[in-house]
């Protein structure tokens, strides 16, 4: 039991240090893995900002993506003001359901005395999401590593850790300790 707790203190302070790097794999089909379930033990009431670079905020099961995870960042012990969203244009058909989209997902944020600020690039293919706290996520999918659901009517279609998932990879480091080239 001391050996099982002097393990956890030591990843408390790798973890207060920035050097504690986590890496999960979520396999093909795998549940279990929602936004709370990924981000929860990084959300606490010191995340104020959060910055998501994401190509892929488009479709409207996408936007419900990026709906979710605002949804979970104002929730409690959060107390974000601000979130910076980094996307490309849908350059097709698409293009005003996007916009309409991002603009009501603002609306709806500002109701609850959060900013929602939304940026372009043509160039964009990483996925990131950063805290103010400094922790950075890279996730191979971005925000889309969820399946389709079934139907309408059938488990995961509103609680996520129920959804199967793509095969993805999540890192998670803290940028105290990356280097910037």
């Amino acid at each position: 039991m001391d050996r099982a707790e002097n393990i956890k203190k030591y990843l408390d302070q790798e973890k207060e240090d920035g050097k504690y790097h986590k890496q999960i794999k979520i396999e093909e089909n795998a549940t279990g893995f929602s936004y709370e379930s990924l981000f929860k033990e990084y959300l606490h009431e010191t995340v104020t900002e959060v910055w998501i670079e994401d190509p892929y905020i488009r479709q409207t099961h996408q936007l419900y993506n990026f709906l979710r995870f605002c949804e979970m960042l104002i929730k409690k012990p959060c107390k974000i003001r601000t979130i910076h969203l980094l996307t490309s244009v849908d350059e097709g058909f698409g293009n005003t359901q996007q916009s309409s989209g991002l603009q009501e997902i603002k609306q709806s944020l500002r109701s609850h005395g959060v900013l929602l600020e939304i940026n372009y690039s043509s160039s964009i293919h990483d996925r990131e999401i950063r805290f103010n706290t400094g922790w950075m996520f890279k996730i191979g999918r971005g925000l889309d590593y969820f399946k389709r659901p079934q139907g309408r009517f059938s488990l995961g279609y509103c609680d996520l850790d129920l959804r199967p998932c793509h095969e993805t990879t999540v890192d998670i480091f803290h940028n105290k300790h990356t280097k910037k080239m």
